[in-house]
């Protein structure tokens, strides 16, 4: 069926050509001999120059085609660079909203230096308890059981015992009994 039609096709665009190529002849034979019967010279120009149906492009409406056309691929693109700039926009925030989440839970597990911390945290992957284990310098110690041998009940009283009896043996005893 699709070969009939084709083919039908074929034979058809053949006799359109052939129909055209009699009308040139026609015209030619007419301007050669030099007729000078205007009507027949001006049906035979107006059924050469009005080409068949269905197959005339406008060049003007085309250009206009075109141009608009163009002004919505020039405002597509306007459009994916304005996306492309508040994606750029939206990342940074996130990446700003992490970095004070994961401040704030350095500074929640005794984080000394924040700075040298952050910088370390993404080798264990965001995980605080982990960066804990492996770099406890940067921690406070949590463990209160070590001692530096000082007095951790806070400022000595100046008249402690021990003061009291060097007042004596020097015989400078402020107190009047």
């Amino acid at each position: 069926m699709a070969d009939q039609n084709n083919a039908g096709n074929g034979a058809q665009a053949q006799q359109e050509a052939g129909a055209q190529s009699q009308q040139a002849q026609q015209t030619e034979q007419s301007a050669a001999q030099g007729t000078d019967n205007g009507a027949q010279a001006q049906q035979s120009t107006q059924a050469q120059s009005a080409p068949p149906a269905g197959n005339t492009v406008n060049a003007h409406k085309h250009q206009r085609d075109i141009a608009k056309l163009e002004a919505e691929r020039d405002a597509a693109r306007a459009e994916a660079e304005g996306y492309k700039g508040l994606k750029a926009e939206f990342d940074a925030w996130k990446a700003e909203q992490a970095a004070a989440k994961a401040e704030s839970a350095l500074k929640a597990a005794g984080c000394i230096d924040v700075v040298a911390a952050s910088a370390r945290l993404s080798e264990f992957d965001g995980d605080v308890e982990k960066l804990k284990g492996a770099a406890p310098y940067l921690f406070a110690s949590s463990d209160k059981s070590k001692s530096t041998g000082g007095n951790p009940k806070g400022t000595p009283d100046p008249e402690d015992e021990r003061t009291k009896n060097m007042r004596t043996l020097m015989g400078l005893d402020t107190e009047k009994e």
